[in-house]
């Protein structure tokens, strides 16, 4: 592996992660401007994420068939043409409704393309024993996206006409595709890939698109592995609703605190992604995700006893690092034991389950939340944490080291 080569896929993930989220900021605050309906708004939004629900599992199927960094360079094409037409429909006096949606559930496809085409290209890019600092680099580039996208997006709205930052958005795509040009391909994986677990005769089917199920299902070390995304999801999901409800029904903490709270989520996920990863991907991987669970479920329950705006922002930035931490652990573990053949259509097949987790979260924790109160929702997260804790933390299949074995993925 070339680290040259890494850090250009990073650059390039980095540079298009910080223009969809300020496009992601931006996009609502325009449509609101320009049509003055909340529904449209919702309904442009709700069309980009449509595709994740439709489209995952054939997705997933075309990156374990066709040459990876050819889909992720289609992606990012696909995606600045759209960003183009986007803006330009926006330049309307009054913008086609049908347009819009078209075209942002349109861009949305080709998010998920890029998506599972990225998670399953890294493997072909980088050795195992390296493929937990890889995802620590992707992690702190989505973080430090996510912390500046939002005020790129109020500069760009605020001081240039709508528009712009949509191009903006486009632009990142383009200088992405030109980054990933530069990388090399990653041939569709064949029959003989060594990194296949004992229970994995489905990911044999290659032409199967329920490939990625099977394996869910039938590989203990997947179940077990998923059961953490769905924990993980979840609290992701619930994680601001929560903080939120504390500190403003709760601890009457007023928005700016409240926003500085909300801000600390995105500390924490840089400073686990800058200073912890990398020096522990010779443990067992199962000991790493166990205590990063254990440790989201510790700041739940610390976040459900917070008596002030100190203890609430130390508990969010823990509560951050954790889940980054988290994140990086089982993406990993995912890149490194499941088949390369399989890689593409088990990444949507999680992909959907965690996209349905998230989704039944936010209701139910809302309700839990309206009924209930804050600080109970945070002790239930924290409970469930524990709980799905203990089986990576004794299970056989989760005793092995990410880094373990040195022979890069096919």
């Amino acid at each position: 592996m070339k680290t040259a080569y890494l850090h250009r896929f990073v650059v390039a993930r980095t540079v298009s992660m910080l223009g969809d989220r300020a496009a992601e900021s931006a996009l609502p605050i325009i449509l609101l401007l320009v049509t003055d309906d909340p529904l449209v708004a919702g309904l442009v939004t709700a069309s980009n994420i449509l595709p994740a629900l439709l489209f995952s599992l054939p997705v997933g199927h075309l990156a374990d068939t066709r040459e990876r960094r050819g889909l992720l360079i289609t992606a990012d094409v696909w995606r600045a043409v759209l960003g183009l037409g986007l803006a330009l429909v926006l330049l309307a006096p009054e913008p086609s409704v049908a347009l819009l949606v078209s075209i942002t559930f349109l861009m949305g496809c080709g998010d998920v393309l890029f998506s599972v085409a990225s998670h399953t290209y890294l493997p072909a890019l980088v050795p195992s024993t390296r493929i937990m600092r890889a995802n620590t680099a992707l992690e702190a580039g989505d973080a430090a996206a996510t912390l500046t996208g939002p005020a790129l997006a109020g500069v760009l709205v605020s001081r240039f006409p709508h528009p712009v930052a949509l191009v903006v958005n486009a632009g990142s795509f383009v200088v992405s595709a030109v980054l990933l040009a530069r990388l090399p391909t990653a041939r569709a994986p064949h029959a003989d890939d060594h990194r296949v677990s004992s229970n994995c005769r489905t990911a044999r089917r290659h032409g199967d698109v329920l490939a990625g199920f099977r394996l869910l299902i039938s590989d203990p070390l997947q179940r077990i592995l998923q059961l953490a995304c769905i924990y993980m999801h979840l609290a992701a999901a619930l994680f601001v609703l929560v903080i939120v409800a504390v500190s403003v029904q709760t601890l009457h903490i007023g928005p700016f605190r409240t926003g500085l709270v909300l801000s600390a989520a995105g500390v924490g996920g840089l400073i686990v992604t800058l200073l912890v990863t990398r020096f522990v991907e010779h443990l067992p991987w199962g000991l790493l995700l166990g205590t990063a669970l254990c440790g989201l479920a510790a700041t739940f329950l610390w976040l459900a006893m917070a008596q002030g705006f100190v203890s609430l922002f130390f508990a969010a930035l823990c509560m951050d690092a954790c889940s980054a931490f988290a994140f990086v652990t089982a993406g990993s573990v995912r890149q490194v034991f499941t088949p390369a053949k399989a890689l593409g259509r088990l990444t949507a097949a999680a992909g959907l389950v965690s996209a349905a987790v998230r989704a039944a979260g936010v209701l139910s924790g809302g309700a839990v939340v309206a009924w209930a109160g804050g600080r109970t929702a945070a002790v239930v997260l924290g409970v469930i944490g524990l709980v799905c804790a203990v089986p990576l933390l004794m299970a056989r299949t989760a005793r092995r080291p990410i880094a373990a074995d040195a022979t890069p993925a096919s």
